[in-house]
């Protein structure tokens, strides 16, 4: 068994790409342990009130997705980690599309938003981006790219990462299915 991961793994490092990179990493074998939950701060109303501006213009602000968890996750176009995990971001939103509880934002902190719109339209990502229309107020602020925030119905921080993480693995699938489950 630890000879197949290890040729598998082997595979994957050595370039392994679309079918058989899929089929590999469908074993499973590779999926991540569950996230580590926190007892992070709760969102405050002047947090849920910050506007966050779509492309097309419209606001949109974290008090829309009240009584949701959702998945927040500070990203740029020039951040090759970012490039990484967007995807992973992007499979899990579609796994997950039948279910109204689970909702996923993306934050762009691109300076010019051409070249963040350009990136989602090249990817043909459908979670929905948006970019800061005012200073976002601590604990939200400062945060580097990639930063990932579950929050939970209430409205509280319950996972926290910067860095890569593959979000599109069965164990983030259950764990955060299982936080919406819990605080229906």
């Amino acid at each position: 068994m630890i000879g197949l991961a290890l040729g598998f793994a082997l595979l994957i490092m050595l370039g392994a790409t679309g079918g058989l990179k899929k089929l590999v990493l469908s074993t499973g074998l590779f999926d991540s342990p569950p996230p580590t939950e926190i007892s992070g701060p709760f969102i405050t109303d002047e947090i849920r009130a910050v506007p966050l501006a779509t492309a097309d213009g419209d606001t949109l602000r974290l008090a829309d997705f009240d009584n949701q968890v959702v998945l927040l996750t500070y990203w740029a176009s020039w951040c090759a980690t970012c490039r990484q995990t967007n995807p992973t971001i992007e499979t899990l939103s579609r796994d997950l599309a039948p279910r109204n509880d689970i909702a996923f934002l993306l934050l762009s902190m691109d300076n010019v938003q051409e070249n963040a719109l350009r990136y989602l339209e090249g990817g043909r990502f459908t979670i929905p981006n948006v970019f800061p229309g005012a200073p976002l107020p601590s604990p939200l602020q400062g945060a580097s790219v990639p930063t990932t925030y579950v929050l939970n119905r209430q409205g509280q921080i319950v996972y926290r990462h910067t860095g890569y993480a593959n979000y599109s693995t069965r164990a983030f699938r259950e764990w955060i299915e299982e936080v919406a489950d819990r605080d229906a």
